[in-house]
């Protein structure tokens, strides 16, 4: 028998798993291979654990003696990939993949220095789809990120969900390996990832924000008692600070009082923290430990939450390690996010959380209780997506997550104002309530395209694996809109190779071209109206936020987690971008879809048309994402060292709020800032004619985009 030389494979790092799983489902024993292979079967133990890896006359040995035909599937499958990056073997879309590879092999040889400018430009585009959507599908990751105002049971329902259990114990607060409670139990964003065995990681605060949070502990102690100032740093916060200090609220209240400054009180309560000998960041559970593992994943956690772990410091973020079967059953490498719960004292539009809304690789449940659902934070968080553009992210990438809490659901009443005969009844009415309240908002997609859940986590109420079932099945529609996409473009290029030297697919394409010039010759060089950037998200929530959480953001120079005032400024700055461009970028949907009906391009521009289109969405979402971040570049450098920190923390009293917003309205229409507003609508402007037009020109040969 002739072996062909290891460098035809291409040796992945999960070779190991995968030859095992590939054996057990022909139901043969690590001893069976090793006959085959004339070795111990140790030796196949190692290779299977991915301590040794085969070579190539042992894996086609390894492969015969499996005798499938997945099996020999597999070892065609570790033959180089040319273009794109060979996935992994269980990744589902392999084979829609390989479609994809295949294809773009055949475009390469389509173009040439003297291919048709109009064929070299399709293909060029078509080239690009495949590859962003090939590279998306090729990766297993997903995060599920749970977000929702504090104390709705977000935490409860994700330890139910993942299997984060204590079995013994009957009460929801004893069960649940996550601190758990009336809310303000969690001290930061937690995530949760499948593993071999238990375990934690801490990304700990840095010097400088631990320095920020005991200021934060001194001026909520030392306030006016005229200001009546709300709470301005978290209570869970407060406590994992105290008991990192050894002392509780009383004791901190007299050390303020011993010391003549904050300055001095800093340096002693940093030295009360004991800082240098809390420099550990990861730990896992030991074997030889007495403890059982779930309960020292619950006893660690709650050490590290509740700052009495002596080695771990103040945590920005905790990394959960966990051998649960809702990660491990799973196709995808998944990761679950609890996030920070929305308070009602900060603003909703949060930079972590629309990070997560806006990750095109992230399901975002957003969670709220039964009896106010969906709650006000849900619904602006909701409304600022469809105000900046991003309303499709709801239908695609959002599931409203409605949790119970012990008899809530049965003590709901009907319409004639009658007790609910069952919880599915009490369901219905609250989906119904929901999806009404929502269609006043929502313009571009169906309301009941946004899927709604309900989920008791009280024992013997809702099963948590229907939950899960959805929820992965929701990651499942993600993948299958982005083959859906890939297949497109796989059937569009296979088209133009096809019709390549067709006179009619020539014409089709001028009609298409013809029609978009005319488009493009209305707004090109058009200068659009963007309005202030201020007035549309900053100044509304400084409206609506407490003056406590308003008073904290100033004294951090505009950078507080729950009210980052440079993230409000690009929020509002994506917002006035999309209300100055949505009828433009309407308009051409429109062109395009009656560009469709006709019957030449229906029969030879089809892919073409819808290509444009998913181009015209992902350029103006680019767009969109620049106006963002670019008013943040433009401001911030100004703002953050403005006198107008400084002035604002003399204010005091009940009218705190309104003078802080007047003089920010001041700072931000004064005339030394009019070169920032004329920067900033110079940029956007720029953005749209080259990010946006200026790529719909090429794809037609336009180039007279400025």
């Amino acid at each position: 028998m002739f072996f062909m030389p290891l460098s035809i494979y291409d040796i992945p790092s999960d070779i190991g798993k995968t030859l095992s799983d590939l054996r057990k489902a022909a139901k043969k024993k690590q001893a069976d291979i090793a006959k085959s292979l004339n070795v111990a079967q140790s030796h196949v133990s190692r290779i299977e654990k991915g301590k040794v890896t085969p070579t190539g006359q042992e894996l086609e040995e390894y492969v015969k003696a499996i005798g499938t035909e997945e099996a020999q599937y597999y070892l065609k499958f570790l033959k180089p990939w040319e273009i794109l990056k060979r996935p992994s073997f269980r990744n589902p879309q392999r084979d829609n993949l390989w479609k994809a590879e295949t294809s773009l092999k055949e475009l390469q040889k389509l173009i040439s220095e003297d291919a048709p400018d109009f064929l070299i430009r399709q293909a060029e585009m078509y080239d690009r789809r495949v590859r962003e959507e090939a590279e998306y599908l090729t990766s297993l990751e997903h995060s599920i990120a749970f977000t929702g105002p504090v104390g709705v049971g977000k935490t409860t329902a994700i330890c139910k969900l993942t299997g984060l259990l204590i079995p013994q114990e009957k009460q929801i607060i004893r069960q649940s390996v996550l601190a758990v409670g009336t809310g303000r139990t969690t001290v930061c964003e937690v995530g949760i990832r499948g593993g071999e065995k238990f375990g934690i990681r801490i990304k700990p605060q840095s010097l400088d924000e631990i320095n920020k949070l005991v200021e934060d502990l001194y001026n909520n102690n030392n306030h006016d008692s005229e200001e009546n100032p709300p709470e301005i740093i978290s209570l869970e916060v407060q406590r994992l600070l105290f008991n990192m200090a050894g002392l509780n609220g009383k004791a901190f209240a007299d050390l303020v009082q011993k010391h003549e400054n904050l300055d001095t009180l800093r340096l002693n309560f940093l030295e009360m923290l004991n800082l240098q000998e809390r420099t550990r960041e990861e730990i896992c559970f030991e074997a030889n430990s007495n403890q059982i593992e779930i309960e020292w994943l619950k006893e660690t956690f709650k050490q590290i939450n509740y700052g009495n772990h002596k080695e771990f410091s103040v945590p920005q973020r905790v990394d959960i390690i966990v051998p649960s079967d809702f990660f491990n059953s799973s196709s995808y490498e998944l990761e679950v996010i609890d996030t920070r719960g929305l308070d009602k004292d900060g603003t909703a539009v949060r930079r972590d959380l629309m990070e997560c809304l806006s990750d095109p690789r992230a399901l975002t449940v957003l969670c709220s209780r039964f009896k106010d659902a969906p709650s006000s934070e849900i619904f602006e968080l909701i409304n600022n997506l469809i105000q900046t553009g991003s309303e499709k992210l709801l239908k695609e990438r959002v599931i409203i997550l409605v949790l119970p809490q012990n008899d809530e659901a049965y003590n709901a009443t009907n319409n004639a104002g009658d007790p609910v005969d069952s919880k599915d009844e009490a369901y219905s009415l609250k989906c119904e309530e929901i999806r009404i309240s929502l269609k006043s908002l929502v313009k571009e997609i169906d309301v009941n395209d946004i899927p709604i859940l309900f989920f008791n986590a009280k024992p013997d109420e809702d099963n948590p694996s229907d939950v899960a079932k959805i929820l992965i099945e929701k990651l499942d529609q993600l993948r299958y809109t982005c083959v859906q996409r890939l297949s497109s473009s796989v059937d569009a290029i296979n088209i133009l190779i096809k019709n390549q030297k067709e006179k009619n697919a020539r014409e089709a394409y001028e009609r298409v071209s013809k029609s978009l010039e005319i488009f493009l010759n209305n707004y090109q060089n058009k200068l659009l109206f963007f309005g202030s950037v201020h007035q549309k998200t900053l100044i509304p929530e400084m409206r609506k936020t407490h003056s406590g959480t308003l008073r904290a953001a100033i004294r951090r120079n505009g950078k507080l987690d729950k009210f980052d005032v440079y993230f409000l400024l690009g929020n509002g700055s994506r917002s006035v971008a999309w209300n100055a461009t949505m009828s433009i970028f309407h308009e051409l949907k429109g062109i395009l879809k009656n560009l469709s009906g006709d019957d030449l391009i229906k029969e030879y521009a089809a892919g073409l048309i819808t290509q444009i289109l998913a181009n015209w969405d992902e350029w103006h979402q680019d767009f969109l994402d620049y106006s963002e971040q670019i008013s943040e570049q433009i401001f911030k450098p100004h703002l953050i060292k403005s006198y107008i920190w400084d002035d604002c923390m003399l204010m005091k009293g009940s009218g705190f709020r309104n003078e802080v917003i007047s003089k920010f309205q001041g700072w931000f229409n004064a005339y030394e800032q009019r070169h920032l507003h004329e920067l900033l609508n110079a940029q956007i402007e720029k953005a749209w004619q080259e990010k946006v037009l200026g790529k719909l020109g090429n794809l037609i040969g336009n180039v007279t985009t400025s």
